[in-house]
């Protein structure tokens, strides 16, 4: 009997390993083929970075103003399974994950928490295409349309921080000087005006510096 258990428990372990390692590849921004409707949610499919551009944003890079210094850590992330049951998502990809530093007078003022899953993917070369978390902007309590008549509900809890989508490009190199990216931050337009932010009126729309140029460490 003994026996017995230990066999179906190795088929088992054996059959996973197998499903784990049968997602099919494909390539974000190329031709891949007649893909079965349901693909993004069959958790058969794996986007991944076949080429290896995802490599050249790996690190960190600097951007520097006066006594005051921005910093993004920069991680490449491979075969992250994307679970979403709201929008029906079960795929596996490839990604980036970031985390930021600022740092004054030489020392850290603000370091952000590190996260283990990607919020970037490219859409080219030399283009990362996501979304950072401002921890320093939070939101106040926005109320949905028409709630004064028809009691809907809270859209936007406060406290809630901003997700500006952000774009990360490689400029050309110059072999006489280090690596640098263009950062850019923008708001994200949707229902309610997410980031229209009553608790930070005259101050600027986000934490963190925006449209720099940072250079590699």
């Amino acid at each position: 009997m003994k026996n017995l258990y230990i066999k179906i428990i190795i088929t088992n372990v054996l059959f996973f390993t197998i499903m784990i390692k049968s997602q099919t590849v494909i390539v974000r921004g190329e031709n891949n083929g007649p893909l079965p409707d349901n693909f993004l949610s069959s958790g058969q499919y794996y986007y991944k970075d076949v080429n290896n551009y995802l490599d050249k944003f790996i690190g960190t890079w600097e951007y520097t103003n006066g006594n005051e210094k921005f910093q993004i850590i920069l991680t490449k992330i491979i075969k992250y399974n994307l679970i979403d049951t709201e929008l029906n998502y079960n795929f596996y990809e490839d990604g980036i994950s970031v985390k930021y530093k600022k740092i004054v007078n030489g020392n850290v003022s603000f370091e952000s928490p590190t996260v283990n899953e990607p919020s970037f993917t490219r859409s080219n070369g030399t283009k990362l295409e996501g979304y950072m978390i401002d921890y320093g902007r939070v939101t106040v309590n926005k109320q949905l349309p028409l709630d004064n008549i028809l009691n809907l509900g809270v859209l936007r809890q406060g406290g809630e921080y901003f997700h500006p989508s952000c774009t990360i490009e490689i400029l050309p190199l110059n072999l006489s000087e280090p690596p640098k990216i263009k950062f850019s931050l923008r708001l994200r337009q949707n229902l309610g005006g997410e980031y229209k932010n009553p608790a930070y009126n005259g101050l600027p729309t986000f934490s963190i510096p925006n449209n720099i140029i940072m250079t590699k460490l």
